[in-house]
């Protein structure tokens, strides 16, 4: 009886053990739209690059979000 609680046990360990290390994800990352994947900035390469890369998300960001609410705007309308 302790034999089969032991390996039971075992059994369960190694199932989180698994899941943790290297088991299916559990959530799925969609890709961006495919309009939307060809406008936004790459992700620079040098520190340097970074007030550039900021100004360029928020314009980003901006115009997304324009966009969204006129699409909005239609539908509703």
């Amino acid at each position: 009886m302790r034999m089969i609680l032991v390996l039971l046990a075992l059994l369960i360990v190694g199932l989180l053990v698994y899941q943790q290390l290297g088991g299916l994800p559990e959530r799925s990352i969609e890709p961006p739209d495919g309009e939307a994947a060809s406008q936004a900035p790459r992700v620079p390469q040098r520190p340097q690059d970074l007030p550039d890369f900021e100004r360029d998300m928020q314009q980003f960001m901006q115009d997304s979000a324009e966009e969204r609410r006129q699409r909005l705007d239609a539908l509703e309308h």
